[in-house]
């Protein structure tokens, strides 16, 4: 298992993680890579990236804003919850992500990369890399 250590420099992003989950598991044997987010305010997925995409994690980010609204009447913030809307987001992504492994390589579409879609930062996250 690798661990990746990741720092979020907004309240909501996503954060490309493309590389280093690459570079965790090259020349690992086995066939499938899963990325895991230890954090329930947190998430990963899978999304468009590169040339023609560059502003797709942006997007995505604003429309979870947009869709979950910080300033919502959230009941757990009576158990005394300062970060309910994260919560929420996090629900609408994954906690892990599954990738096929061939040779050591990850087998992404040409336009996939991975990201950690932040929720309540900035804050350093953990990514747990296993490979089966």
């Amino acid at each position: 298992m690798n661990e990746l250590h990741v720092a979020s420099s907004a309240r909501t992003e996503l954060i490309d993680v493309t590389e280093r989950v690459r570079e965790a598991v090259s020349g690992c044997a086995g066939t499938l890579v899963t990325v895991f987010v230890p954090h329930t305010t947190a998430g990963v997925v899978v999304q468009a990236a590169g040339p023609g995409a560059t502003a797709v994690a942006g997007d995505v980010a604003a429309a979870l804003e947009r869709v979950v609204d910080e300033d919502a009447p959230w009941e757990h913030v009576h158990e005394g919850d300062r970060n309910p809307w994260a919560h929420v987001r996090a629900a609408l992504t994954a906690s892990s992500v599954g990738i096929p492994l061939v040779d050591g390589e990850l087998l992404l579409g040409e336009h996939q990369a991975i990201y950690l879609a932040e929720f309540d930062g900035p804050r350093g996250r953990t990514l747990l890399v296993t490979v089966t």
